[in-house]
C-alpha cells in the first residue's frame, strides 16, 4: 500500500498534535469522566438515571473520589 492512499493527505500540524496527545497521560479527573460517560452511554435512554447519579455511584465505588456535591 502506498503513502498516498486514494490521494488523501493529512495536515502535518494535525498529525503533530495527535502525536503529542497520544503521548499525554490523562488526569484522574479525565479518567473518572470517561468512566461516567461509558456507563451513562450504556444505559437505556428511558432508564431515568442521570449522569450525576452515575457519577455518585462510581464515586462511591472509588471511595468518594470525584463525586458530585450534595
Amino acid at each position: 500500500m502506498t503513502d498516498n492512499f486514494l490521494g488523501l493527505k493529512t495536515d502535518q500540524s494535525l498529525l503533530k498534535k495527535l502525536e503529542r496527545a497520544a503521548d499525554r497521560k490523562p488526569s484522574q479527573a479525565e479518567i473518572q469522566e470517561q468512566r461516567v460517560s461509558f456507563v451513562f452511554g450504556s444505559m437505556k435512554p428511558d432508564s431515568g438515571v442521570t449522569r450525576d447519579q452515575v457519577r455518585d455511584v462510581i464515586a462511591g465505588k472509588d471511595g468518594g473520589i470525584g463525586g458530585s456535591a450534595k
